[in-house]
């Protein structure tokens, strides 16, 4: 079994639905050459909800599928280090996340494109073609001699402006997205997380990012809720 096959089985025992591996030479920090990129759907259920506002339901997902997402990279990390290669799982204190800007230093949706799992949509969040947005990524990095995905380099959103119609801030200015395009050529970052903290304040009692209604809105999103719906 090669290095790719054992990753996948690994991670997908940890539960990934989606997994992929990118070439991030340049954008990686400490000189690490490739990611391992894992999401997990959100429940159908949960999705289904968001639109009426971010429910206590949506929000404990949130936070469960965060140690989820740790285990899975961590997992990852530990194979690789056991082989002899150099890793880095991007959990915990080794993810830095700055709160005001929502930004950080390496860019897990770039990372994803790069592995070929979707393309970033106009609202700034990743698009996969099975669940849409609503996945929630994590990212390991190495120097493991992992072949790359073929990467996706187009947006596939065309003249879709649902996510920017559904944004209750206006934050979604309804731009295409390219590779190395910035983020505040997509989405107003400032005016999303007002719009977020208010709306999550209405429904939850509390003030968060948590929102949403951008990704359940997506075609792509719905589509995922729809055969979901249909498998049952």
């Amino acid at each position: 079994m090669n290095l790719n096959a054992r990753l996948t089985t690994l991670l997908q025992a940890h539960g990934a639905n989606l997994i992929g591996f990118a070439d991030v030479e340049g954008l990686a920090p400490d000189g690490y050459k490739y990611a391992i990129v894992a999401a997990l759907a959100l429940p159908p259920a949960i999705v289904e909800e968001i639109p009426v506002g971010p429910t206590p339901a949506y929000h404990e997902t949130y936070k469960i599928y965060n140690t989820r997402l740790t285990a899975m990279s961590e997992a990852a990390a530990a194979l690789l280090n056991d082989m002899g290669y150099r890793s880095l799982a991007l959990c915990g204190d080794n993810a830095v996340w700055n709160r005001k800007t929502g930004a950080t230093p390496f860019p897990y949706k770039t990372s994803a494109t790069r592995a070929g799992l979707g393309w970033v949509g106009k609202c700034a969040l990743l698009v996969t073609p099975e669940y849409g947005s609503a996945v929630r990524l994590t990212v390991t990095l190495t120097d493991a001699p992992i072949v790359p995905n073929e990467p996706i380099t187009e947006s596939r959103c065309g003249a879709c402006h649902a996510c920017v119609d559904a944004c209750p801030g206006k934050a979604v200015m309804g731009n295409l997205w390219t590779p190395g395009i910035d983020r505040s050529k997509l989405v107003d970052i400032a005016l999303c997380q007002q719009a977020a903290g208010d709306r999550a304040e209405e429904t939850l009692g509390v003030r968060t990012t948590v929102c949403g209604k951008c990704f359940a809105a997506c075609p792509y999103t719905k589509g995922y809720i729809h055969r979901a719906k249909a498998e049952k």
